[in-house]
């Protein structure tokens, strides 16, 4: 559960004041002192308590230029097998990637593949 901006700046502020100790702080508030202190090594960190932005994740091994090529591919021939299209992405010069990255480079584009003939 998210807790909001408010709640966090103003028992990050009663504690900053002197109003008491983290634990009695935490409770005033109803959050826990585990959650009180995160906030207050935020402040410090940063001067808010405001939440820091998701990292993001992984970047993509399949780049724009290896989206089009699979398109390209899939245009003239849509029952290419995924091994083969990845083997295709490494020969062309683009990083080297497996079939399940390919399957989900093609799910991110909504491709669907015609398995047989």
């Amino acid at each position: 559960m998210a807790i909001s901006l408010d709640l966090r700046r103003r028992a990050v502020e009663a504690y900053q004041r002197g109003d008491g100790s983290i634990p009695a702080i935490a409770e005033r508030f109803g959050v826990g002192h585990a959650s009180l202190s995160r906030w207050l090594a935020l402040q410090r960190a940063t001067g808010s308590p405001e939440r820091r932005p998701r990292a993001g994740g992984n970047p993509r091994r399949v780049t724009p230029e290896g989206e089009a090529l699979l398109r390209t591919w899939l245009d003239d021939d849509p029952s290419v097998p995924q091994h083969e299209l990845a083997a295709r992405l490494a020969a062309a010069g683009e990083p080297a990637v497996c079939q399940q990255t390919v399957g989900q480079a093609l799910a991110r584009m909504r491709l669907t593949r015609k398995k047989r003939p």
